[in-house]
């Protein structure tokens, strides 16, 4: 359940890192994807030179 705007300015001390929250576990995120990329293909290629 999403709060609304309502709830959002009564309590404002609650959601003021919130954006900034998400951003780094966004960012943390999309490494975390770009290192499994890597690992796949190097897998891959790594694979394709065995057999």
């Amino acid at each position: 359940m999403r709060p609304s705007p309502n709830e959002i300015a009564s309590f404002p001390e609650l959601f003021t890192d919130l954006e900034q929250f998400i951003d780094e576990q966004a960012s943390h995120l999309k490494r975390a994807s770009s290192v499994l990329a890597g690992l796949a293909l190097g897998l891959g290629a790594l694979a394709l030179l065995i057999k």
